[in-house]
């Protein structure tokens, strides 16, 4: 059931302060954790600019129920009696479990019911004035439901890029079913202009609510340590074992290069499905010494890793952003990404990074041997991109800019 405590119902509120409630299935559950951050951090910011968020989650085993944190309040929404069934969230593997069982998607349908009456109570009790959703599935489906029983709430849909790549997926069912739904939005930010493009060639009528967001850094975390030494020969990936992170083309572009550099090494963070496969390209191409897989680390780690790393790789395809990448550009590293998806936002080819073509191990590795063996280029790209991201992914300047995104669609 829907946890509730009476007494926070008596807190005054500032009545000057657009409340908006902020609907996600990914948000932090613990000091640490790196499960939604982005919209974490996002929230924080906003309570600083005029918007009182509340938030409202799933619960899961490892988070409080209600709390309040850096003037944000948190729901967490029971969809289960025992705790240890909670778990349709914050692993990413919520598609494989709505359809890779018989149980699966009534599984599911009870999360969504669980998900929209809390949702519902919220609006209420909290006089709730504007709705923002974060990815279609599965909270834009929770404000489907919503909004065809409250005609007039004003809702804001953000799309990341995995909901997008399952819209397409699943196109001839999917989209008629979102399709009024999506229309009735007042705004839709996406985080790259590649996914604005496949909405719009999706359906063209929906030009005129989308808008480009990038999510937002933390620059309090991502930053240029000049106490940690660069390692020059040091590369790293951070990504997920998936046929969408083409790591496999990476570790055999990492073969060539270690051909002519010996001394190069490679650290690969992630885990996913296909972690098991990479392990045995690895051992075949006799790889073991130089190339290092790590599970994923906290973000403290991560600024250290990219501070000491010459390149940061992410050789994906499609991706709806590309984080990794302007985290590490933040932090002083260069970068290379595939000419796919939305990278091209983040890298300009030879100005702020390098691009290679898509599932190219030989330009991929070219392109790393000519960044290790061009110090001066390497230092020219890393510095373009750092300023790019700190003009452009800095989260006080997107914050407000979402701020106002929610006061132009409330007036």
């Amino acid at each position: 059931m829907f946890y509730c405590p009476q007494d926070f119902f008596t807190i005054s509120k500032m009545e000057s302060n657009i409340r908006l409630l902020v609907l996600t299935h990914n948000y932090p559950r613990f000091e640490g954790d790196y499960s939604g951050v982005f919209i974490s951090l996002l929230t924080k910011r906003l309570a600083g600019l005029g918007v009182e968020p509340i938030v409202l989650a799933p619960h899961d085993r490892e988070a409080a129920e209600y709390e309040q944190t850096g003037g944000v309040t948190i729901y967490r929404f029971r969809y289960t009696e025992d705790p240890e069934d909670e778990n349709l969230a914050y692993r990413g593997n919520m598609e494989q479990q709505v359809f890779g069982s018989l149980s699966g998607p009534f599984r599911f349908h009870r999360f969504l019911n669980r998900f929209r009456s809390a949702a519902l109570d919220i609006i209420e009790k909290e006089r709730i004035q504007v709705v923002a959703g974060h990815w279609l599935v599965p909270s834009g489906m929770v404000m489907k439901k919503i909004a065809s029983g409250r005609a007039g709430l004003p809702m804001i849909l953000s799309s990341h890029g995995t909901d997008i790549r399952l819209m397409k997926k699943h196109r001839r069912i999917a989209y008629p079913y979102f399709k009024r739904f999506c229309r009735g939005l007042k705004k839709w930010t996406v985080v790259s202009s590649f996914l604005k493009e496949e909405i719009v060639r999706l359906d063209s009528k929906l030009a005129g609510v989308l808008e480009v967001l990038p999510l937002p850094h933390n620059e309090a975390i991502f930053y240029k340590d000049e106490s940690i030494q660069r390692e020059s020969d040091f590369i790293v990936s951070v990504t997920r074992f998936t046929d969408q992170k083409r790591v496999k083309y990476l570790v055999k572009a990492f073969a060539t290069v270690v051909e002519k550099r010996p001394q190069a090494k490679l650290e690969i963070y992630g885990s996913g499905p296909l972690q098991t496969d990479i392990e045995r390209l690895i051992k075949d191409l006799d790889l073991q010494r130089q190339v290092t897989l790590f599970s994923p680390v906290r973000q403290e780690e991560l600024r250290e890793v990219y501070n000491r790393a010459a390149i940061v790789v992410l050789n994906s395809f499609e991706e709806g952003f590309g984080l990794t990448l302007s985290e590490a550009m933040l932090c002083g590293a260069v970068v290379v990404g595939t000419d796919s998806g939305g990278i091209p936002d983040i890298i300009k080819h030879q100005k702020r990074g390098v691009l290679v073509p898509l599932d190219d191990s030989a330009a991929l590795a070219e392109a790393i041997l000519e960044l290790l063996d061009n110090s001066p280029l390497r230092r020219t790209l890393a510095d373009n991109g750092y300023r790019f991201a700190r003009e452009n992914y800095a989260s006080g300047p997107l914050a407000t800019r979402y701020a106002r995104l929610v006061q132009e669609v409330l007036e």
